[in-house]
């Protein structure tokens, strides 16, 4: 900064000043060498101001009005990027939910096979089931014929070997043999 402005300044400030007889006026009175002074001093602050400061004021608005601008323009691009972020959003959840509801229709449709196909699968075992207990009971009812017969054929053998070691007459052969008949109906099972 150069001194002589400011030297300069000041020896006018001295030089303006005022006697003491000052005190002598009234607030209304016009002091011109006061007001000289006054224009004097704010043009230099004035000028000062327009000098050193109004380029340091005007910079810094400037760059906070570019600051804002770019904030303002980042915001519209954020507001932008969140719509497409927003509208891509709903339609991953719109694929989303088709591909649940097509996932329930699969599943509900693989249930149902599954489900007729364990039905038909119980039916099957059910009728394997039956035939093989309709073959366990004929071969069971073959197994008590079988004995029923043997027992039969027993009985009679044991029957005629008492009417050989015992010559009776007709009437004590009928007898054996009613007895006899008598013994294999009441040994022959029950629907036989």
């Amino acid at each position: 900064m150069n001194a002589k402005p400011w030297a300069l300044a000041g020896a006018l400030l001295l030089l303006a000043a005022t006697p003491a007889h000052a005190a002598e006026s009234s607030p209304l009175d016009i002091n011109v060498g006061l007001m000289i002074w006054t224009f004097l001093i704010f043009g230099i602050v004035l000028a000062a101001l327009y000098k050193f400061a109004w380029p340091n004021i005007l910079g810094a608005v400037e760059r906070r009005e570019e600051h804002i601008r770019d904030l303002l323009a980042q915001a519209e691009q954020d507001r932008a990027a969140a719509a497409a972020a927003a509208e891509e959003n709903r339609r991953i959840l719109e694929e989303t939910r088709g591909r649940v509801q097509e996932a329930l229709a699969e599943s509900r449709t693989q249930g149902e096979r599954m489900r007729a196909e364990v039905l038909a699968d119980a039916r099957r075992e059910q009728q394997e089931l039956l035939e093989r207990a309709r073959r366990d009971i004929a071969a069971e009812r073959e197994v008590a014929l079988d004995s029923v017969r043997r027992d039969a054929v027993e009985l009679a053998m044991r029957a005629a070997e008492k009417l050989v070691s015992r010559n009776l007459d007709v009437e004590d052969n009928r007898r054996l043999v009613r007895e006899f008949l008598g013994q294999v109906e009441s040994a022959a099972p029950a629907g036989v």
